[in-house]
């Protein structure tokens, strides 16, 4: 068990080391343009378009049935914004930290199928 959740730290850790590397190697705000700029419009149009879908997919269930839709759709729509905000970053950090979860895998296969040379 404590092989596993040591396994476990290596790859989180490998993981957070491609993401920081990814930010060193970025030189500026991941967030271009700005979040606070971007996030708005998507996340009213989200709260609308989940509110009124509520409203007309289930008409019984009145005004929270309504606010429930509205949370769901803006958290949907903040969600997008992000995305959409940090595309420049999201994939240098995505290979560097692809390529150090490969190489902590690699390391633990070769501990647990050592190879034997004749």
């Amino acid at each position: 068990m404590s092989c596993n959740l040591t396994y476990a730290k290596q790859l989180l850790g490998a993981g957070l080391d491609g993401i920081a590397a990814a930010r060193q190697e970025l030189h500026g705000p991941i967030f271009t343009p700005p979040l606070q700029t971007v996030a708005w419009t998507p996340t009213a149009i989200g709260a609308t378009i989940g509110a009124l879908g509520t409203r007309l997919i289930r008409r019984d269930k009145g005004a929270s049935g309504a606010a429930i839709g509205g949370l769901i759709g803006s958290v949907f729509g903040f969600g997008a914004a992000l995305a959409w905000a940090s595309r420049d970053f999201t994939r240098p950090a995505a290979r560097k930290t692809v390529q150090g979860v490969n190489t902590v895998r690699d390391a633990h296969w070769l501990e647990s199928h050592p190879i034997t040379y004749a």
